[in-house]
């Protein structure tokens, strides 16, 4: 009995009481209603009705054995209407003198009356909610839709994209009848929240803004590279307004020229001029200005010095391309039995300055090679105490310019010299010799064969100082003083001068170095020889309207 939590005192006092006096007619039951399927339980609306005075009830005798009073039995109709039992109250023992046939009796009708009654189609009916527990329920599901409703509004406002309204209001005008929905209530337009400041890790450069470039002018276009044509006899001629003379008291003008052709590209930014404007310039009886010529193609600087109380002559050359480095022999051809003097070749050949070779037709011995065509090569004409004219060294002159060298008894064939022509790109070579300076080291010589290396003579050679860069150097009399150096001599002071390689060429009257048309150094005997051959270097500027123009 206590776990339905009844008081047993109300429950008997009630059912005297009804048992006693009738109910009244307007307390009939309402019928139940059938519940359809699947549908939603409906509830009952609460009915305000007067309150109705309860009848009278009959007190019951006290209980024997129990010293407090019965509690009033409440009317059995109010406690219908209440959904919500009883407030707990602790369970009372039954009464002595009832049996338990009694309460037993009275638990079936108490159960009896709270079953729901079941129709002809056993559908299960709903018994009917007390009003109390509708009225509670109400204001939780007010709370519920009202908390859906703002959670749906909350959702439409964060992911409404701002395109949808632009769009919707757009359709409006396109002309199409739509259906009129029923008003709705103006949405919230939610202010979209501001873009949160991207995270750049900080491996990654950012770029910085590109500056608004200023014009620039217009490239500066790259010179034209010249080159005088293998075959060509004759060169361009050398322009009149590229001649210049500076005097000795005042060589540092000439570093106006030398700047010259490096503004041109002619001579780079680096390369090391021989040329020294506090060099000891030679004031003796013969001496002369620096003179030069220059032009985008060649820079050409003869000046003298006084070299332990010596007049040596130094003509430095620097050119463009390896085809202004030229030989010229008489009437252009091996063997001809004609000679002229170096002025008259090097007019015939418009050259900027030349200077002597090998004199190749005074002698019969060495290698000669000209226009990449192996002319001579002498091993053995002569025997005993001349044998030793068989061979000398040879320089070899490549179309590139670069000077190569080949020693005494280096080479034993005549076709492993054909092949070494070919191999590298030689077009001449000069016989006599021998190498002075090798990579930047004067060459110490004991014996050679020709050139009385051992004796004092007038001397003359050409180095290559760097690429396409040359340097002429002869040693020749003067009033003063005869010129009496040895190979060893001359070797050492050539190498004193910077030059990477140098070869020994025939000197003393043969020595002569031509500009202008006249010799510009002071020849042995003060008279010019005649030879058969000539180095010399031109201009690759082509004329106008003349030659290659």
């Amino acid at each position: 009995m206590n776990e339905h939590d009844f008081n047993l005192d109300d429950i008997l006092a009630e059912f005297h009481r009804e048992e006693a006096a009738p109910a009244p007619a307007s307390e009939t039951p309402e019928p139940r209603r059938r519940r359809m399927p699947e549908a939603e339980p409906q509830t009952l609306p609460v009915r305000d009705e007067p309150a109705r005075p309860a009848p009278e009830a009959k007190p019951l005798p006290a209980r024997k054995g129990s010293a407090r009073p019965a509690a009033e039995p409440k009317p059995l109709s109010a406690r219908k209407r209440n959904a919500r039992p009883a407030p707990e109250e602790e369970p009372v023992s039954a009464p002595k003198g009832e049996t338990p046939e009694e309460g037993a009796r009275i638990a079936e009708d108490e159960e009896t009356e709270n079953k729901p009654n079941v129709g002809e189609d056993d559908f299960e009916q709903e018994p009917v909610r007390p009003r109390r527990s509708a009225d509670r329920r109400r204001p939780f599901l007010c709370l519920l839709l009202s908390l859906l409703f703002l959670a749906c509004l909350c959702f439409s406002a964060l992911n409404l994209h701002p395109s949808l309204s632009s769009s919707s209001s757009s359709a409006g005008h396109t002309g199409v009848p739509t259906a009129t929905a029923e008003p709705t209530p103006e949405p919230v337009i939610a202010t979209p929240e501001p873009t949160p400041e991207i995270f750049v890790p900080s491996f990654i450069a950012t770029p910085e803004p590109t500056p608004t470039p200023e014009p620039t002018p217009e490239p500066t276009p790259e010179p034209i590279h010249y080159s005088i044509p293998e075959g060509a006899l004759v060169a361009p001629a050398p322009r009149s307004d590229g001649y210049g003379s500076v005097s000795n008291d005042n060589a540092a003008q000439m570093l106006d020229v030398i700047r010259r052709a490096r503004e041109s590209g002619l001579l780079g930014e680096d390369e090391r001029m021989v040329f020294d404007p506090n060099a000891n310039f030679y004031r003796g009886g013969h001496a002369k200005n620096i003179r030069y010529y220059i032009d985008d193609t060649i820079l050409v600087i003869l000046w003298k010095e006084e070299i332990e109380g010596n007049s040596v002559t130094f003509t430095e050359v620097k050119i463009a391309d390896g085809s202004q480095l030229r030989r010229k022999l008489a009437d252009d051809s091996f063997g001809v039995q004609v000679q002229y003097f170096a002025s008259e070749l090097a007019h015939s050949t418009n050259a900027v300055v030349a200077m002597n070779a090998d004199y190749y037709l005074f002698r019969d011995f060495g290698i000669v090679a000209y226009n990449r065509e192996l002319f001579r090569f002498n091993t053995g004409n002569y025997s005993g105490q001349y044998s030793k004219y068989n061979c000398v060294d040879t320089l070899f002159v490549t179309s590139g310019g670069d000077f190569l060298y080949k020693r005494i008894g280096e080479e034993s064939s005549r076709e492993s010299i054909q092949q070494f022509i070919w191999d590298n790109d030689v077009l001449f070579t000069i016989a006599f010799g021998p190498v002075l300076v090798e990579n930047g080291q004067a060459v110490w010589c004991d014996w050679y064969p020709v050139g009385e290396i051992n004796s004092g003579y007038s001397r003359a050679g050409i180095g290559q100082v760097d690429k396409l860069h040359y340097l002429y150097m002869s040693l020749n009399h003067s009033p003063e003083k005869e010129a009496r150096w040895t190979v060893n001599t001359f070797a050492q002071h050539f190498a004193e001068k910077g030059v990477i390689t140098a070869y020994c060429l025939d000197g003393g009257q043969t020595g002569e170095v031509v500009f202008q048309g006249e010799a510009y150094n002071y020849i042995d005997f003060n008279k010019e020889r005649q030879v058969s051959d000539i180095i010399y270097f031109a201009t690759a500027l082509p004329e106008e309207g003349g030659v290659f123009g």
